[in-house]
């Protein structure tokens, strides 16, 4: 049984007069406000109140950093945690917040979902700060200035924000800041992610209602027909649609898809020509779906015959799936390319890869989709540590098998490669709070000598180079990655 946890009122600062979504996700918490008391100029005040711990105080703009701390000072719990009108707290905010604070901590903070005006994800803030973020502080603390307070960051991200929303909440969450004196030392959450988490956001799913598949594709005619042929082999039995999004191709795509409609009468095809990425169109058929359900594959990947069917078996009791690659069919001469399945993968939490993955829709809508400044990988592992860190299960299905086609040519596997190098620093800048640890100083010096020492393949055989680049390239992009990111990353 869980020890009592600290009870915790919440100041909401509505500068600008919208205080909605924050006080409807306060009202759907799994650990109730004692009170909510919301600082807005808004008039008039909904009558009767929704809700018998909802309270307004009525003040300017320019004052209403100051009622804020006023309205916590007044609190009459042991903790206050502050949050900005249009924020969306996920439903265990508080009970994260008050877990961190059982041990009498001075500070809790959160991670954040940084959201544009598109609702599409722009970013994550999991480095502790007091620019508008969103937390949790101990009421005594509040009243004597100079206070000295330890800080405790949970490693997970527990509200959605509006990025633009970020300088309206920071003169409330500085001016609370203020009055203490913060430790330099950074505590971390004892309820740190685990590769099986799960805070059952959604509870047990049935069996989805209708099922979209979303293709994204840029001159992809020479494969597109391979892709389409099995899809119309599935043997899936409950409604479906394909929607091929094609992302500014300049060869015959367009023409390919539209071949296959006599054997795909869901099929539909979607422009997404605007801005390039595999990104850019996966969300663009995310918008344009409308299946409960999204499955997602490439273009110059082949589906096996049970594909759809094991993803719609394991959407009942998961909310976001990776499937299994296989590249034995359409890469038999690399065979030891072969992509580890998510229960082997050692970095940080597991992953489902953009290749082969499903999400139930609205998932993906509380995530905030694919991120689209990733560019050349990293964005299905962004995806799945979002979803992972918002409470979400992500699962395997072994069953979910998708002909997975590696890189021949050197050029393109050392573009890939060098790609996935640059993202692994990018992601380790964004996910080190929660716990993504950079490989030690002995695994890297053997890398690189490795490196060195096997420079000598190159001229060797054809196998010896391709292993060669890969490693190399990837080693490449770690530097470049760290020298972006301002990290070290090697």
């Amino acid at each position: 049984m869980e020890p009592p946890l600290p009870e915790i009122a919440v100041v909401v600062a509505a500068p600008e007069g919208e205080w909605e979504p924050a006080v409807r996700s306060l009202l759907r918490q799994s650990l109730p406000p004692s009170a909510i008391t919301v600082v807005t100029p808004a008039d008039p005040l909904p009558d009767p109140l929704p809700d018998p711990r909802l309270h307004f105080v009525r003040r300017p703009s320019e004052t209403a950093a100051d009622a804020c701390v006023e309205a916590a000072r007044a609190a009459r719990t042991p903790y206050v945690a502050f949050l900005h009108g249009r924020d969306e707290a996920l439903p265990d905010w508080l009970r994260h917040l008050a877990r961190a604070a059982r041990d009498d901590a001075g500070l809790v903070q959160c991670g954040t979902l940084r959201l544009g005006a598109d609702a599409l994800v722009e970013g994550i803030t999991l480095e502790p700060g007091l620019d508008g973020a969103a937390y949790a502080v101990r009421r005594d603390l509040l009243h004597t200035s100079g206070r000295r307070a330890g800080w405790v960051m949970v490693p997970r991200l527990l509200v959605r924000r509006r990025t633009d929303d970020t300088d309206a909440t920071a003169s409330a969450a500085l001016a609370a800041g203020t009055c203490l004196v913060r430790d330099t030392h950074l505590v971390p959450s004892t309820h740190a992610p685990s590769p099986d988490m799960s805070d059952d956001m959604s509870g047990l799913r049935g069996a989805p209602e209708l099922v979209s598949v979303v293709i994204p594709v840029r001159d992809g005619a020479l494969t597109l027909p391979a892709q389409l042929r099995a899809l119309a082999s599935q043997s899936y039995t409950a409604p479906w649609e394909v929607l091929v999004v094609d992302n500014g191709s300049t060869d015959s795509t367009r023409e390919v898809a539209e071949k296959a409609r006599p054997d795909l009468p869901g099929l539909r095809i979607v422009d997404a020509h605007e801005r390039p990425g595999e990104s850019c169109a996966r969300n663009r058929g995310i918008a344009a779906a409308r299946g409960d359900f999204i499955a997602f594959c490439d273009a110059d990947d082949v589906a096996d015959p049970g594909w759809l069917t094991a993803l719609a078996s394991a959407a009942q009791d998961a909310d976001l799936i990776g499937g299994s690659l296989d590249s034995t069919v359409l890469s038999p001469m690399y065979a030891d390319e072969q992509p580890a399945p998510m229960t082997e993968q050692t970095d940080f939490l597991p992953f489902a890869r953009g290749a082969n993955c499903a999400a139930w829709k609205d998932v993906l809508t509380t995530i905030g989709g694919w991120d689209e400044s990733y560019r050349g990988g990293g964005e299905d592992m962004d995806l799945s540590w979002r979803a992972h860190l918002c409470g979400y299960r992500v699962h395997y299905a072994h069953d979910a098998r998708m002909h997975y086609r590696l890189r021949a040519e050197l050029s393109g596997l050392a573009r890939q490669k060098w790609n996935y190098g640059r993202s692994g620093a990018r992601l380790y800048a964004a996910y080190r709070h929660a716990g993504f640890e950079r490989r030690d100083n002995r695994t890297v010096l053997m890398n690189w000598s490795w490196l060195l020492l096997h420079t000598s393949d190159l001229a060797r055989s054809p196998s010896l180079r391709r292993r060669w680049i890969r490693y190399g390239a990837r080693l490449s992009g770690f530097l470049a990655g760290s020298t972006e990111r301002g990290v070290r990353y090697l």
